[in-house]
This record gives structure tokens, sequence and C-alpha cells, in this order.
């Protein structure tokens, strides 16, 4: 017997349909007329045992108690999954083959991978890489099963994932906790690898926001005027111009007039404005990749979705066999995809784009098709099975075009146009006038509505001019600005700040490194990571902007650097890259984890988080902070020692304060 296990139940249905006619029994399917049989998980089955269940002295978290860290890793079945366990354990004795249809991402291979060593199966494994559930793709990925052997690295790379999030999270959630109850909070506050980090890049936004005070500077703007064509230009400020700021912008007013007033001078005593360097190029923009998970999140943000939202439109989209795998990292397509796009073509026409696709060439190939840079999984786009729109909410319509738009971008022409610099010198100072001329809209022609859409360069038609030619001095104004505060991170700014963390780390030596690492958390996770700091009362969200609560600035002042910035992490998320492609040692990386842990913890006994405003000290360890908690009986009250049971100071309740006499 054959026995296909897939990641989730709706999949192991599309599964079986084509494997043939099925009949459903509890928690499988038989394929008629063959020895398979199709079951499947509930996402992971099995979760790493908690400190307490290797241990009930973990029961307490007493730091004193810090670092936990397993001998050796347990795994236990989660209860609600006991029955599909049994399930599963009853066919693999019964099975000659398995073949592994998790998804095909690090975590997809684990939780398949590790049910398999769980129930210590000798049998031989297949892997069976499903990109997309409609005929077309499920026929393929038939056709090309692979032995499961080589694809240890990847659940090498997810279970170290797993064990060093472990780590981190169970000794340092329990070791800051501790803090905050002796500053007086009654809150778990969760530290991970990656949550951690990423509250602190909204925490650190939020103080400069708050520190920002708004400069005005000053420029000059001219309107030039040749043959009856006008164009503007601004001043270029020199570096070395006094009264300059360290910014190169000029804060005093008076400084500028007095520029004004030379270039007038000078032009009323018949000095010309002379052109001293024209440049004019054409250039063409190839379309954009087409959307891995994150550059969907983005793009939808535009539209108000939350990553969350997005991904949950995106998974629905694919069960619904109209689009491809979601939660891919890769923005990039397997060439022998391409031979598909007529079918797609057809399908995008029906559902109501006739016109994007008369304007695109199905012969036509972008630079998206390298096979080399798709891994398990490619981008996100619409699969060969028709769509009808009618069927589709106005959340999953808008899902579904964007990832439509960016697939016949591939089939488009590349956008054109022409860019002009123009350097004019008027008396001692220069000026440059820029601008661009579109040629041939080509794939932005796809996008011309987008909303929110940041305006590129502004078009503009100069006259065509050389060097040494004269033009005239039409206009002269100060300009008058003010410096704008940073932006606040939104919904989508964070998940594209996550993933490009290169931005964002303290020492610059590692900027060209984590240029080319993913960024810190996966295209999975990183939507839960988000909702996880809101729900924990770390952010907020209001009209989709993130801020940073109270909670969250008191535990940034306690974290060491190390928690405070991305650089650890994201060389971290580079290391389990490289472990999944079998260029590091997951072993190493875990001894690794388990030393900074242990530096962590030192540094953190150094540490304290802020007591709550209106706090009062306990009297007698002059450590903790009097609580007010309930007492035995319905009504009554008792204030207690935020160190209990270390401190077992105990004051009876007068009138809402600790009768402390």
């Amino acid at each position: 017997m054959r026995v296909w296990i897939a990641e989730k139940p709706s999949v192991g249905r599309e599964l079986a349909k084509y494997l043939g006619k099925g009949t459903p029994r509890s928690g499988y399917i038989e394929i008629a007329g063959t020895s398979d049989v199709v079951t499947w998980l509930f996402g992971h089955i099995l979760q790493q045992k908690t400190p307490q269940m290797y241990d009930p002295l973990y029961n307490s978290w007493s730091p004193a108690l810090l670092p936990i860290v397993p001998q050796r890793w347990e795994l236990f079945v989660k209860a609600e999954a006991k029955e599909q366990f049994q399930t599963i354990k009853d066919l693999l004795k019964r099975a000659d083959e398995i073949v592994h249809a998790g998804d095909p991402d690090r975590e997809g291979q684990l939780l398949v991978d590790e049910l398999l060593e769980y129930l210590k199966n000798r049998k031989p494994v297949k892997r069976l890489l499903l990109n997309a559930l409609d005929e077309i793709s499920i026929n393929r990925a038939l056709g090309d099963l692979r032995n499961n052997a080589d694809f240890q690295p990847l659940k090498n790379s997810a279970l170290a994932r797993s064990r060093a999030d472990w780590l981190i999270g169970m000794n340092l959630t329990r070791a800051y906790t501790a803090m905050a109850k002796q500053a007086g909070y009654d809150v778990v506050m969760r530290i991970g690898r990656v949550k951690t980090p990423t509250m602190a890049l909204v925490v650190r936004r939020e103080r400069e926001i708050r520190a920002f005070r708004s400069t005005k500077h000053y420029g000059i703007q001219v309107s030039l005027e040749q043959k009856g064509k006008c164009f503007s230009a601004v001043w270029l400020i020199p570096e070395d111009f006094p009264g300059c700021d360290s910014e190169g912008r000029i804060l005093k007013r008076e400084l500028v007039e007095r520029v004004t007033h030379e270039i007038l001078q000078s032009v009323n005593n018949g000095e010309v404005v002379r052109v001293e360097d024209a440049a004019k190029k054409e250039a063409a923009e190839a379309p954009l990749l087409p959307l891995s998970l994150s550059a969907l999140q983005i793009q939808a943000g535009k539209l108000g979705y939350t990553p969350q939202q997005v991904l949950d439109l995106a998974q629905k989209l694919y069960e619904m066999k109209l689009t491809t795998y979601p939660r891919s990292d890769c923005d990039y397509l397997p060439e022998a995809q391409f031979k598909d796009a007529k079918v797609i073509f057809e399908n995008l026409a029906r559902a109501g784009w006739q016109a994007e696709v008369a304007g695109a060439d199905v012969s036509r190939k972008s630079r998206a098709w390298v096979d080399e840079k798709v891994s398990a999984h490619h981008a996100i786009i619409p699969t060969t099975l028709p769509c009808d729109q009618a069927k589709l909410t106005k959340e999953q319509q808008d899902i579904y075009a964007l990832l439509a738009r960016s697939y016949l971008a591939q089939f488009y022409p590349p956008h054109r146009f022409s860019k002009t610099v123009l350097r004019i010198r008027i008396g001692n100072y220069i000026f440059q006038g820029t601008g661009k001329v579109v040629l041939e809209q080509g794939w932005r022609a796809l996008y011309k509505a987008e909303p929110d859409d940041e305006k590129s360069e502004e078009e503009a038609v100069f006259p065509d001019l050389k060097n040494g030619d004269v033009v005239n001095l039409r206009e002269m104004s100060l300009q008058e600005k003010m410096t704008k505060a940073p932006k606040r991170f939104n919904l989508s700014s964070i998940i594209e700040a996550m993933k490009s963390i290169h931005h964002f780390v303290r020492e610059e030596t590692f900027k060209a490194q984590m240029k080319e690492c993913s960024g810190i958390g996966t295209e999975a996770t990183r939507a839960g990571i988000l909702d996880e700091l809101v729900q924990g009362g770390f952010l907020r969200v209001e009209k989709n902007m993130l801020y940073a609560t109270d909670i969250a600035e008191k535990l940034f002042d306690a974290l060491p650097e190390s928690l405070a910035y991305p650089d650890i992490t994201a060389i971290w998320e580079d290391k389990l890259a490289r472990i999944a492609k079998n260029n590091f040692s997951a072993d190493a990386f875990l001894d690794a984890t388990t030393d900074f842990v242990k530096t962590l913890l030192r540094e953190a006994r150094g540490k304290t988080i802020s007591a709550m405003e209106g706090q009062i000290l306990c009297p007698v360890c002059k450590k903790g902070f009097l609580k007010r908690r309930s007492g035995k009986k319905k009504g009554t009250y008792f204030w207690g020692c935020s160190c209990y049971p270390d401190c077992q100071t105990r004051y009876f309740d007068k009138r809402g304060k600790p009768d402390i006499g």
C-alpha cells in the first residue's frame, strides 16, 4: 500500500481526486482500483514539550532556574489531533511506500518528516512538490516524485529554527516576565527571535517621530525659456556653502535672499544664462518580477488589507485552485511553466481581463523565468483553472487581480522613456532641471490606476539644448520648505522593513552581508508575528498605522542591544537558509544559539523594567511593588509584593490602598 500524507485535509482531498475515484474513510481516502490511500495532517500535529513537561520544577518561572536547555528534545501529540495521529499510525503499519505531500517549504517539510521520525518509520519515502492544485500543476508534480531524503537539509533548517525559537522564547520570556513582575506589571513579556527586534523597530521609529522638530529650510526655483519653451530648474546648493547644516540645507532665509539678489544683479548687468551641461538618454525599465507573498502583502496594503488578511485570502484562492502556493518567498518562475501562459491568458480574458490580455504577447519571455532562481516553490501566479469572478468575494477579487496583473506584466514590453538632466549657470550659481518623457508605457500601462502610488519623476518636455546654449530667465522664486518627520510604520511598510532588514542594522559592516539574506522572519510567519505583538499588547493599530505601547517602550529600555537590533536575527536567518542548502551545520547553529541565550540571561540580570506609574515600593524587600489581589472570600482584597514567593509581605486593603500603618 502507498500512503500519501498531505499537510491539510483540503489538499488531501484535491490530491485524491487526481489519483482516481476515492472512497472517504475516517481521516483518509481510499483510491479505487489502486493500493493508494490519501491521508492528511492539520498542520503540526506534534508540538514541542514545554519546560514543565520536561520537569515539574519548571512550573516556577523563577529566574534562578534559567537557562532551560533540553538534553534530549521531545515532542507530544496535540490533544485535538490524537484521533488523526492514530489513523496515520495505523495506515503506516500497512504501508509499503509513503509519499510526503506537505507544502513545498521548510515547515511543510518538517511537519511530515517529524511525524515519520516520531513513529520510527523505516519505509521508503518519496516527496511530492505541489505548487498549485490545478490539474496541470498536480499532474506535473506527480510526474516528478523525488526522493524525500534529498530534502533532509530543508527539514534540518526548520527543526533548527523551531528549537532556536524555543530556547530564546522559553528562557527570555521567563526572565523578562519576572523582571516585569518586580516592576508591578501583570503581563507575560513574550520575547522572540523575530518578534522582539520587530517590536524594537516600531519603538525606535516612535521615538524618532516624538523627538522630531520640523525645521524650515530654503531654496530657489527658476523658470527658464528658450525658443518659446519654458522649463524649471532648482538651485544646487554647494556642499561648502556658508550657513549649510549637516544635511546640506540652508536654514536662514536671508542667506538665500542674498543669493537671489546676486543673481538678479548679474542678469541685469547683462550676464547670460548658459547651459553648462546637457545630458539626454533613453532608458528601458523591465517589468517588476512576479509576486512573492511579502510583495503581494505590500501591494495589497495600498488597498487597505492587513498582511494576515492577504495571507488568508491568498490561501483561500490556492485552496480554490485559482492561484499557486501562497507562502512563497520566491519571485521567479520555472521555465517549464512558460508553456502554460496561453491557457492562463484565455482564462484571464474570460474573467474580464480582455483588454489587458490583448496588450500582452504570449511569446515574450521576461527575466522572471529562471530555473536556477526557483527552489521548492515559485512566485505566486494564476493557475490554469478558469476563474469565475462572480463566485469570488470582493476581497478575493482584489488579491486575484494583483496576481493576474503581475503575471500579465511579464508579457508586456519594457517601459521606455527619455530622461534629460540640464545644468544651468546663472552668475556664480548652478541650477539643475530634470525630467522625463515617456516614449512607450509598456508594462506600466497595467499599473496606471494603482491607488496611493508614489509619484515618479514628473514628465517635463525640455527644449532641444546643448552645452553652451543661452537661455532666458523668466522668473525666480524663493522656496520655503519644512523638514518632514520619519514616516510611521504601517502594516505593509513593516513587512517591507522586515524583509529589507539591512536598512535597519546597527553595525554598518553587516549591511552588505544582510542585503543578500531574506530579512527577519519568513513569508509565512511575518503576518502572524505582527498579530502576536498586537494581541500581546506591545503594538496597537490605528487606521492601519502602528504605534508602540507603553509596555513595549519599557521592555525596549530593558533589552540588550543584541535583542533590540535585528543584526543577530538577520544573520541567523541567513544561517538557516544555508542549513537548508546543506552549507551549514544545524548542530553548530543550535550550540551558538544556546551560548547566545546564556549571554542574554547574564545581561538580563543587570537590567530592570521601570515601574508603572503610581506603584508602591515594597517596604520590606525594597525590590518589588505592592499589588492589590483578590482574597479567598468574594469581594475581599489584600496587597502582596510582586516578588512573591521570594517576598511574602502582605497588607490588608483599606479603601483601595494597602494598610501599611
